[in-house]
């Protein structure tokens, strides 16, 4: 069997690699709400990301929901401490699943980031979008296909802070 790899946030010289990981982890994301499942447990330890080269793979579905019509709203706390959106850490009332991915996402996007020199070829634009995703108010948080289509319409190379720049 092939290795494995480690961890998103063991990656070695994450500052080349930031881009091209983020983007392959909002097409996970992307992947799994388009076809119905939320993974409730998104952090760096659940991103694995091959040794030598390859695409990360998004693990532990232990606490993954099935989103069918009509159902995508839950109640209680479930997730990792420090990656689960507000509304889901406050325990109270009924929550979006995908929303609290989405959160959850731009977490895992600003530990990466922060791993990062300041001049990591698209960490500004990265840390912009993982902010929008971060909203407090979960209906405001941009879907994966939408932060996607902005990442196809920046350079990398550019560092933009997408906060005027991206509706």
């Amino acid at each position: 069997m092939p290795e494995a790899g480690g961890w998103l946030t063991s990656l070695k010289n994450p500052n080349d690699k930031l881009w091209s990981v983020a983007k392959q982890l909002f097409e996970g994301i992307d992947f799994m709400h388009s076809h119905g499942v939320a993974h409730l447990d998104i952090k760096p330890g659940n991103i694995l990301v091959p040794h030598h080269g390859g695409r990360l793979s998004v693990i532990d579905y232990n606490r993954a929901v099935r989103i069918t019509e009509g159902r995508g709203s839950f109640r209680g706390v479930v997730g990792t401490e420090g990656y689960m959106a507000p509304e889901v850490a406050a325990g109270s009332g009924l929550w979006n699943a995908v929303r609290a991915d989405l959160w959850s996402t731009g977490k895992t996007l600003e530990e990466l980031c922060m791993r990062c020199d300041r001049s990591a070829p698209g960490r500004e634009a990265l840390l912009a979008i993982a902010r929008r995703l971060m909203n407090a108010k979960p209906a405001d948080r941009p879907t994966m296909s939408e932060v996607l289509q902005w990442m196809s319409q920046l350079d990398p190379q550019s560092n933009v802070d997408l906060v005027g720049t991206v509706q």
